[in-house]
C-alpha cells in the first residue's frame, strides 16, 4: 500500500503538508494538463449506499468530460489518460485507508512527474479542474483550520492531555498516579491540620508535573492555546504551576468529567476550537487592512497583492471566500503564496474586506 500523507499527525503534518503545497505548486505544464481533484468522502455524502462512493461517481464523470476535451492523439491527452488510470489504480488499492478519512485531494501531471494523495479528517467539496498549474485553495484551508491547541483535563492525580487540530482531536499520555495520597478525611484536630497539609503538599506536588508535561507538550506542538477543563480545585492549584510561556496560551476554561470519552471531549471543545479559529482569521484580515490603511505593511487588492506576491514579499495572503475573486486568479495566488512561504488565511463574509475587491495581504518588508 502506498503512504498517504494523513493530516492528523500530530508531529509532523504541518511541515508535511507545506512540502506538499510547494512540490505541487512548482509544476507548470502548458503542454499536458494539471489535474487537481478534491472529494467529500463522508459517508453521508454517499446516501444509503457508502460503496457506491456518490462523489466519486461524481468525479468520474467530471474526468470523462475534461479528456474529451482534448484530441485523443496529443501527449496532453495521454498525459491525462495516465492520470486518470492511476487514479482508478489509487481508489482500489487504498479503499480500505480512505474509509477512514473524510477528504481526499489529487495532484496530478503524468507528463510532469506530478502525483500528489493528501488524505484529511475534514471533508473538501468536491471539485476535478485542469489547468497550468495546480489549484490549491482548498489544500492551503487545511493549513488555516483552528490553531493547534492543547487539552488538560486534570484532577488531583489524573492528568490527560489532548492535541487537537484541523478537525482532529488525538489524546496523548499525561501524569497518572493513585488517587491514595490526595485524598481528603474528616478527622478533626491537630492530626486533621496536619493531614490536610499533607493533602495540600500532594496536590501541588502533582499539579507542577502536570504543568510540566502541559508545557513540554506545547512546546513540542507548537500550539497556540492552552484549554483546561476538569476538577475546580485542582485547576485553581495546576494553573499557579504553569510556565508563563505556558499560561500565556491559557484562553479557556471548561467544565468537563473527568472519564468523558475522547468523542464527548472533542465536542466540548469544538465551539471553543471555532471561535479561536474565527478570531484568529479575522485578526489576519484586520492586520492586513490595518497595514495598508498605515502605509506600511500590508496591501489590499487582487493585482496589489499579486504584485506583492511576485517579490516575495508576503507573509499573510488573506481571501475572502464569499468575494467575487475569478477562482482561476485565486488559485494563482495561492500557488504563489505556497512558492514564497507565504500562509493563506480564508475568511468568509469580512465586509471591509470584500469592499477592498476580497483579497489583502501582510507584509515582511517595505519597498
Amino acid at each position: 500500500m502506498s503512504q498517504i500523507p494523513l493530516t492528523t499527525d500530530v508531529g509532523a503534518d504541518q511541515a508535511r503538508l507545506m512540502d506538499i503545497l510547494r512540490r505541487a505548486a512548482d509544476v507548470e505544464s502548458p503542454d499536458a494538463p494539471v489535474l487537481s481533484v478534491y472529494t467529500d468522502l463522508r459517508p453521508e455524502a454517499h446516501g444509503e449506499s457508502p460503496a457506491r462512493r456518490n462523489e466519486l461517481v461524481i468525479v468520474r464523470d467530471r474526468l470523462r468530460e475534461v479528456r474529451r476535451a482534448y484530441d485523443p492523439h496529443t501527449p496532453a491527452a495521454a498525459s491525462l489518460q495516465a492520470d486518470a488510470e492511476r487514479l482508478e489504480r489509487f481508489l482500489d488499492e487504498e479503499a480500505d485507508a480512505l474509509r477512514s478519512v473524510e477528504g481526499l485531494a489529487v495532484f496530478a501531471c503524468d507528463a510532469a512527474g506530478l502525483w500528489e494523495a493528501v488524505t484529511a479528517p475534514v471533508p473538501f467539496e468536491t471539485a476535478v479542474s485542469v489547468g497550468p498549474t495546480a489549484d490549491l485553495f482548498q489544500l492551503a484551508g487545511l493549513l488555516d483550520e483552528a490553531p493547534t491547541a492543547v487539552v488538560a483535563l486534570a484532577d488531583t492525580n489524573t492528568c490527560r492531555l489532548f492535541v487537537t487540530r484541523r478537525g482532529s482531536l488525538v489524546e496523548r499520555r499525561g501524569p497518572d498516579e493513585p488517587s491514595d495520597e490526595h485524598r481528603r478525611h474528616q478527622q478533626g484536630g491537630w492530626s486533621q491540620a496536619r493531614y490536610q497539609r499533607h493533602i495540600d503538599m500532594q496536590d501541588r506536588r502533582f499539579a507542577a508535573e502536570a504543568a510540566e508535561a502541559i508545557g513540554r507538550l506545547v512546546e513540542r506542538t507548537r500550539a497556540r492555546h492552552l484549554l483546561l477543563a476538569g476538577d475546580e480545585r485542582a485547576l485553581s492549584v495546576l494553573e499557579a504551576e504553569l510556565s508563563p510561556a505556558t499560561a500565556a496560551l491559557l484562553e479557556h476554561v471548561e467544565r468537563i468529567g473527568m472519564h468523558a470519552s475522547q468523542d464527548e471531549v472533542a465536542a466540548e471543545m469544538a465551539p471553543v476550537l471555532a471561535a479561536l479559529r474565527d478570531a484568529a482569521q479575522e485578526d489576519a484580515a484586520e492586520r492586513a487592512v490595518a497595514g495598508w490603511r498605515a502605509g506600511d505593511l500590508g496591501t489590499v487588492g487582487v493585482n496589489e497583492v499579486a504584485e506583492a506576491l511576485e517579490r516575495g514579499q508576503v507573509h499573510e495572503l488573506v481571501i475572502d471566500e464569499e468575494a467575487d475573486v475569478d477562482e482561476t486568479l485565486r488559485a494563482e495566488l495561492v500557488r504563489q503564496a505556497a512558492l514564497t512561504g507565504a500562509e493563506v488565511v480564508t475568511v468568509s463574509g469580512h465586509a471591509q474586506l470584500r469592499r477592498l475587491g476580497g483579497v489583502a495581504a501582510t507584509l515582511r518588508y517595505r519597498l
